[in-house]
This record gives structure tokens, C-alpha cells and sequence, in this order.
């Protein structure tokens, strides 16, 4: 299954359409001079066939057109694809317009609205071209598997102006990253030597593949479970033997010997032999009656402090009031009586500058300090007996502080030997728990006999499955397709009568480039001279290739499109409003042969095939004058006048 063109339509922005149509098979040539949009015919129908970018030239296109549309079909029906004109300076647009079906007309302008997201576009045309599933496998490296799409069937179906001349480039974007790898990957499926039942075998194979590592892993499992269970089962005895419920000197080479010992060891009562007592109450309690005893020992301390701080105080007071006392009573200076006035000194009876107590003051002072001095020493004994007191019960609670002391560290003692002994039990108990499991899981699950039977039948269908997808018989189909196609052409070659035409002529999809074998070895495309040479080997080549497409019903377009091949013939200032003509015989000649091909190739695939070129060339001849859809010559473009006056 394949697809051709129906027509490009052109829409303004105020809703003007312009549409080219094609005719559906054999040769369409649109003719006229340059600069007047042909070539831009290519970028939207690679715009509208998918390409991630619009890489129509800036300028009256980019500025007047607002949408650019394309109508395709098949044998199943019509498709039309319409994109928003992304506009100047702009790459692209998501806004993407698709109907199905035949209808009279395209679609009007107001029509035109988002039905489709761009991720989409790729899929639904190599669905309408009848590309199926595919998968390109890299055999080594680092490539990710490669799907072949309708953007990878263009590369084969167009020749741009700058491409059909070039003698390093044979494909369409063959310069640009990545295609080069990309065309390589994919042209053994569009050639039919890796076909749809390929890669049904290829999927088998697949889960093949699948069940047998399944198996594999299943029987490397078990391998790895008694590797693994003959390890555990001597750490499970030493584990044993650590915690005491195997004896110390049980030794033992045979695994099942092992086992059976171990299933003794968990039937022993861990636990039962001994009864441990909890001093935990114990510890508490006398760490409560330490606390009471040291809150109490404070207080006594403190209490015996003040006490002897007050003693201390009153002693040092008793000693400066006897001291006073003793001052003014040995002054015996006068018989109690107030003679003498303050004023005067009352030995020398001169004036004093300050005025002294009076006899009564002093005797006064004197009596105070004498009851003073008789309280202390009343007090004195009292304080000395409970400073006596305090002594004693300090004494007490020290010698009780240590002996709780002593008690909580027997306590403490006892309790970690208790404490050791439980968790030799809990130790023993995890033991017996894990062994236990490790013995039940060994129970389960025995080694599947029939395993290895179903491995070496898997194997076999495997290898079977292999064969039915060979890279070596892919590679025969692929060799055997690039035969027949360079056989044709060499046959094309000869008509055209090119350098090294009269030899065998071959398609390298290994270097993606013509060679001509020739007496003196291989001649490659960018080793031969002229653009005469370079574009009758593009333009042979893809006619041939597409005959071979054609011929095997292939999922590839089922047109080619050739931009400028006359340009090795006719030089610039050749092109005018006028019909352009060669400049001698020779020109003529190899111009009318070229198109004369190009007309004979189209008519032998027949229909569904369209071979369309883009030129400024216009024979006379009548099938060449037939194959002429239009003719941009004399004011007439691809983009209207009006649109541009309006």
C-alpha cells in the first residue's frame, strides 16, 4: 500500500484559496522561471507530511499564506491535512487540521480549526501509507531500537535542488544528524527483506526468550537455595551450640545428620529449668529509702551548720559586751550623779568641741550590756547540747546511708545475673525460632525434576525460532532486492548515457552512494565529475528504487519529486518570462533524454505511481507538453498577486 497526491491547496488570510492539483499517476511537471514558489512546494508538503518544522523560505509565502494544505490518497480513500502557516521568524505550529473522505473541494478556510494534536500526525499517515509494526534491532552498540515511520518513507521520495546535484548526498536529508543511520536502518523493511511476518517471528522469538530465561532463573534459584542451605545449616548448628541447646561437642560432615540434630534442638524447653527472680522492686525500694536518708542527712548537715554559725556569732558578741562592760566600768570617774554639764571635760574641765554622754547615759549603756552578757550565758549550754544532737543523728544517717548502699549494689549484682540468664532464654528462643523456619522453608518447594527437560525444550524452540528470523537470510533477501534494483539501474544508466553508464551500476546502502564497477575497480558517486553525471545517477536511482517499490507493493509513497534537474543544462540568466531553451544541441539532448525517462519510468510502473518535477525547463515535445499540470510564467506564482494587493 502506498499514497499519492491528490493536490496542494494555499489559504489567505482572508479565507482565499489556492489550489495545484496533481494528476494521479505518471508525470507531472510544473514549469516556470524561478523565484516564483516551486520549490517551496517541497517544504509543505514535507510541513504537512509531519516535519517537526516549517522550512518554507521567508518571505511572500510566510507572509500571505495563513494555512498550507495537502489532500493525499489511497486505495481505501482521501485524506486532506492542513497546518497553520507558523508565520514569520516562527518554526511551527501545533494547530493541525485533518479530514477524510472524498469531497468535491477542499475545505473553506473557516474549517480550518485544530482537530489533531502533532504527536498524532505521524502515526495516522504511516497507518495511511500501510506501514505495519516495525522494529529495527541494532545488532551491537548503543542505538535504541528504530520504528521505520512515513517520515523515514520520505527520504526515498524527494530530491530538493540542492540535494539532486550533490555528489556526497544521494537521499533526501542524507546531510542532516542522524538520517544517514536512520535511512540504513530502515530501507531493508521498506524493500520487503524484512517483511511483517519477520516480525511476528521476531515477537515468538521474543517471549521465546522470555520463558527460557524464566526457567533458567528459576533452576539457577534453586542451585543458588541448597548452595545457600548447606551454609545456613552449619551457621544454624553454631548458633545452636553458642546458646547451649546443642552440645559443645557435636561435630558432623553429613547435612542430614545435621538437620536431624537441628530438629532435635528445637524440641529442648528453653526456659523450663529455672525460675528467675525480678529485683526490680527491690532496687526501687532502696533507691527511694537512699533518696530519703540523703534529703535527710542534708537537712541534718545544714541544720548542724546554723547551729554552730549562731554558737559562733553569740560567743563573738558575749566577748565585745564583756569587753564594753569592762571600759566603762573602769572609768570610776564619777559617783552617779549628772554635775557635770556635756560640754566641759570633767578631769580637765576645759570646753570640748563635741559634746559627751552624761553619767546617766553611760550607766545606762553599762546595765544593758550586763543583762545582754547574762542571757547569753544562759543560752550557751542549750545550743552546745543540740549541736550535740545534731552531731549524733548525722552520724546515724551516714552510717544508714551506707549500709542501703551496700544493699542496692547486692541488689544490682543479683538483679544482672538475672537479667543475663533471661536473656540467654530470649536468646535461646530466637535461635530455636529461626531454626524452626529455616527447616519448615526447607521442607517446601522440592527441586523440580522435570526442569531441566523443560529448559532444553525451551532451547530447541528458540533456536528454531532463530532460524525463521536469520540476519544472514535477511542479509540474501536484502543483497537479492539490490541486485534487481541495480540492474535497472545500469539499464537507466545506459539510456542516459552518463559517465560510466555503460557499466554495472549498483546502489551502496552500506555508504549510501552509487558505484559504477568498472575494469579498473569501483567508481563512487563523489568521485565522478560534472553535475550532469551527479543528478542523472540521483534521478536513475530513485526511479529505479521506486519501480522496485512498486513492483512489491511496498508501504512507501508511491511518488518522487525532482527539483531542478535541468539545472546542469540551463544557466540562470537562461530563465525568463520566456520558454526556456538549451543553449546547443548537446544541452537539448541530455535535457529531453533526462525528462524522456522520467516519462517512460512512470508510464511503465503505471498507475499509483506520480513522478513530479519542479522545473524551469518546457519541451515542445507532446507527451512533455501532456505531463504539464501548470505554468508559472508571466505575473502567475504560487502565491496570487491579488493577495499580496490586498
Amino acid at each position: 500500500m502506498s499514497f499519492t497526491i491528490n493536490s496542494v491547496t494555499i489559504y489567505s488570510y482572508n479565507g482565499d484559496e489556492r489550489t495545484l492539483e496533481f494528476k494521479k499517476s505518471g508525470l507531472n511537471i510544473l514549469t516556470g522561471r524561478s523565484k516564483t514558489g516551486k520549490s517551496s512546494i517541497i517544504d509543505i508538503l514535507d510541513y504537512c507530511f509531519g516535519r517537526s518544522e516549517c522550512y518554507v523560505a521567508e518571505g511572500v509565502i510566510r507572509q500571505y499564506v495563513s494555512w498550507f494544505g495537502v489532500e493525499i490518497e489511497n486505495h481505501n480513500g482521501t485524506l486532506f491535512i492542513a497546518r497553520r502557516n507558523p508565520g514569520a521568524s516562527q518554526r511551527t505550529s501545533p494547530d493541525i487540521y485533518i479530514r477524510r473522505g472524498e469531497f468535491d473541494s477542499p475545505p473553506i478556510y473557516t474549517e480550518l480549526q485544530k482537530n489533531i494534536a502533532d504527536e498524532g500526525l505521524t502515526p495516522l499517515l504511516s497507518r495511511f501509507a500501510g506501514i505495519s509494526e516495525n522494529e529495527h534491532r541494532p545488532i551491537s552498540g548503543t542505538r535504541l531500537p528504530l520504528e521505520a515511520t512515513i517520515r523515514h518513507a520520505l527520504f526515498l521520495c524527494i530530491q530538493k535542488q540542492d540535494e539532486i546535484d550533490s555528489r556526497e548526498r544521494l537521499f533526501h536529508r542524507q546531510g542532516d544528524q542522524f538520517i544517514p543511520q536512520a535511512i540504513k536502518d530502515t530501507l531493508p523493511y521498506f524493500l520487503g527483506a524484512i517483511d511483517e511476518d519477520h516480525f511476528i517471528k521476531l515477537a515468538e522469538l521474543d517471549v521465546a526468550r522470555s520463558e527460557l530465561r524464566a526457567l533458567e532463573a528459576t533452576q539457577a534459584a534453586q542451585k543458588q537455595a541448597v548452595s545457600s542451605s548447606v551454609r545456613r545449616v552449619r551457621t544454624y548448628l553454631n548458633d545452636g551450640k553458642r546458646v547451649g541447646i546443642i552440645d559443645q561437642t557435636y561435630e558432623s560432615s553429613d547435612v542430614d545428620d545435621i538437620i536431624e540434630t537441628l530438629k532435635n534442638s528445637i524440641m529442648v524447653d528453653v526456659g523450663a529449668s529455672s525460675l528467675f527472680a525480678d529485683f526490680g522492686d527491690t532496687i526501687n525500694r532502696l533507691q527511694d529509702e537512699q533518696k530519703t536518708l540523703r534529703e535527710r542527712l542534708t537537712s541534718t548537715v545544714e541544720e548542724t551548720r546554723a547551729t554552730k554559725l549562731f554558737l559562733s556569732e553569740q560567743s563573738a558578741f558575749a566577748k565585745e559586751s564583756s569587753e564594753q562592760a569592762a571600759r566603762l566600768s573602769s572609768l570610776q570617774l564619777f559617783n552617779g550623779t549628772d554635775e557635770h554639764d556635756g560640754t566641759v571635760c570633767p578631769i580637765c574641765e576645759s570646753g570640748l568641741e563635741h559634746e559627751v554622754p552624761s553619767v546617766s547615759n553611760i550607766t545606762t549603756s553599762l546595765t544593758r550590756i550586763q543583762h545582754s552578757l547574762a542571757r547569753v550565758g544562759v543560752e550557751s549550754p542549750h545550743l552546745q547540747e543540740q549541736l550535740k544532737t545534731l552531731e549524733g543523728k548525722r552520724s546515724e544517717l551516714e552510717t544508714s546511708l551506707v549500709a542501703s548502699q551496700r544493699a542496692l549494689e547486692d541488689a544490682y549484682k543479683a538483679d544482672a545475673k538475672a537479667k543475663a540468664q533471661r536473656e540467654l532464654i530470649i536468646e535461646r528462643a530466637r535461635v530455636v525460632g529461626r531454626i524452626g523456619a529455616f527447616l519448615e522453608q526447607a521442607g517446601k518447594g522440592p527441586e523440580d525434576e522435570t526442569l531441566p527437560s523443560r529448559i532444553e525444550t525451551a532451547k530447541l524452540k528458540v533456536e528454531a525460532l532463530e532460524k525463521g528470523v536469520n540476519a544472514d537470510e535477511v542479509g540474501q533477501r536484502l543483497d537479492t532486492f539490490l541486485a534487481l534494483i541495480s540492474r535497472k539501474m545500469s539499464e537507466y544508466a545506459r539510456r542516459l548515457e552518463i559517465e560510466h553508464g555503460s557499466e554495472s551500476v549498483r546502489l551502496d546502502i552500506k555508504k549510501l552512494t552509487v558505484v559504477a564497477d568498472t575494469p579498473t575497480g569501483p567508481i563512487s558517486l563523489n568521485r565522478m565529475g560534472s553535475g550532469e553525471n551527479w543528478i542523472g545517477y540521483h534521478v536513475l536511482t530513485l526511479l529505479a528504487l521506486h519501480q522496485f517499490l512498486r513492483s512489491q507493493n511496498r508501504p512507501v509513497p508511491g511518488f518522487v519529486i525532482f527539483d531542478q534537474p535541468s539545472q546542469g543544462h540551463y544557466p540562470p540568466d537562461a530563465d525568463t518570462d520566456e520558454l526556456a531553451e538549451p543553449l546547443g544541441d548537446a544541452d537539448r539532448r541530455a535535457v529531453h533524454t533526462l525528462f524522456e525517462l522520467m516519462n517512460d519510468v512512470a508510464d511503465e510502473i503505471g498507475e499509483g505511481f506520480q513522478v513530479i518535477v519542479l522545473d524551469h525547463a518546457h519541451l515542445h515535445d507532446p507527451w512533455f507538453e501532456d505531463a504539464i499540470i501548470e505554468e508559472w510564467r508571466k505575473g502567475k506564482f504560487l502565491v496570487p498577486s491579488e493577495w499580496i494587493n490586498q
